[in-house]
């Protein structure tokens, strides 16, 4: 599948794969471009669900990011939210009784993602329910001890396996307790057993290194990380890729959680826009992480309805309603990021640059291992010089604040090429390609 060539039923039943660097599906490079809808499970009606499958779909989504236990400390809540564990009569969960109709409910919208052509990705554990960690500090009362760790791991084999979706064993994790770090293997290995026709990942927080125990188990299919909703969501947009790059393991890297979509500065002043978005992703791709994406509305993630209590504001600002969320425009700009990615064969791009010579723009420069494709991203439209003769190679721009294409002359001298100004006000991206390359797209 390719762009919006998904449909509903497409590879429902073919899983994906891992090939070296990239993510495929019968045997076709894939770039996963999942939505993030993380409390789907206990705050959406089907049809809803159904709405906002169909919608992302037709943007061009692949996938679907969704938390199977509710994230305690971080959460939108309704009186009709559905609850994974029984009640006690002090309205308390039970935590030795899984509620059987959560399950049999997220069952159901896995089919459905399924059926729309959408991959489910579940984090199986966001780490307040793992002990020793910094959101089962905020919330102790959802901790879960081996014994309900090992009831629940199992359930969740048991609903979601069949419909092969990618088993993200933790959410938000730091990695910095060791006990912690054990139980995330033992649930990592437990699932490739149960499920090993499905992938795996892992979900940490913006300054988590993942510990060499699970970069380097085979257990684990590919990297993940989060770039942040922070101030230091641009630089990490770039470092963090070019780290798992670097990890001893090569394995498809995939940013999962840049910044969303009108999230607010994480505890401070101002909001991530669409173009913000752009910088983060496309910075991404271009540093390393060519083998997927998460895109979130702010709002949406948490399926916030107008007057519901949201416990993250102080970090986060409050939520739109989930229904304006779902229309913001950056949904769109992301659907083409993962068409020109695909199209263009931008999987394996690295950082270089060092090929910058002359720009004004804040440009990020990825070239594939093989020297046959270079891709610049420029946050304002400024010429640009590199390093490097691409006299003869084919060049497409972009005009991304507009989605479409656009066109810019480059000139040719002693070894460099000097791509002009963009005619236009916005971000802008530059893909050149040498003439015979392999693995693109028309």
């Amino acid at each position: 599948m390719t762009g919006s060539d998904a449909r509903p039923g497409a590879g429902a039943s073919s899983p994906l794969r891992v090939e070296g660097d990239r993510l495929t599906r019968d045997g076709e490079s894939v770039f996963l471009l999942a939505d993030t809808l993380w409390a789907a499970f206990s705050q959406m009606s089907t049809d809803e669900w159904r709405e906002a499958l169909r919608l992302r779909r037709r943007q061009g989504f692949n996938a679907v990011n969704i938390s199977v236990l509710p994230i305690a400390h971080d959460r939108s809540t309704g009186e009709d939210e559905r609850q994974p564990f029984r009640l006690r009569a002090d309205g308390s969960w039970d935590l030795d009784r899984l509620d059987d109709g959560y399950f049999a409910v997220a069952r159901t919208m896995v089919q459905l993602a399924v059926e729309e052509g959408l991959v489910p990705v579940l984090v199986v554990l966001w780490c307040n329910y793992v002990p020793g960690t910094w959101g089962a500090a905020i919330t102790p009362q959802t901790v879960l001890d081996e014994e309900q760790t090992e009831r629940y791991v199992t359930r969740v084999l048991e609903t979601f396996a069949d419909h092969h979706p990618v088993f993200c064993i933790s959410g938000d994790e730091r990695f910095d307790d060791e006990a912690a770090t054990a139980r995330y293997q033992r649930v990592l290995r437990r699932v490739r057993a149960g499920a090993p026709d499905c992938l795996t990942t892992m979900h940490s927080t913006p300054d988590a290194t993942l510990p060499p125990v699970l970069a380097e188990d085979p257990a684990l299919s590919y990297y993940s990380y989060q770039s942040g909703h922070d101030d230091a969501w641009e630089e990490r947009a770039q470092q963090l890729p070019e780290r798992y790059r670097s990890l001893p393991v090569a394995r498809p890297v995939v940013s999962m959680e840049p910044c969303y979509e009108g999230h607010g500065y994480g505890s401070g002043a101002g909001r991530h826009t669409g173009g913000a978005v752009r910088r983060a992703s496309w910075t991404g791709v271009l540093a390393g992480a060519g083998a997927g994406l998460g895109y979130g509305a702010h709002g949406a993630w948490s399926w916030h309805r107008a007057g519901q209590p949201f416990n993250g504001t102080h970090f986060s600002g409050t939520p739109f309603p989930a229904s304006r969320a779902m229309e913001l425009p950056g949904a769109w700009d992301v659907g083409l990021l993962r068409r020109v990615v695909e199209q263009e064969g931008l999987f394996d791009l690295r950082s270089r640059d060092d090929l910058v010579v002359d720009d004004r723009s804040g440009v990020r420069l990825g070239m594939s291992p093989a020297g046959d494709r270079v891709a610049l991203y420029l946050p304002h439209p400024f010429p640009v010089e590199v390093a490097a003769d691409l006299a003869g190679w084919r060049l497409r721009t972009w005009d991304l604040s507009r989605g479409r294409r656009d066109h810019v002359r480059i000139q040719h001298a002693a070894g460099a090429s000097r791509l002009e100004q963009p005619d236009f006000l916005g971000d802008a991206l530059h893909v050149l390609v040498r003439p015979g390359a392999s693995g693109g797209g028309g």
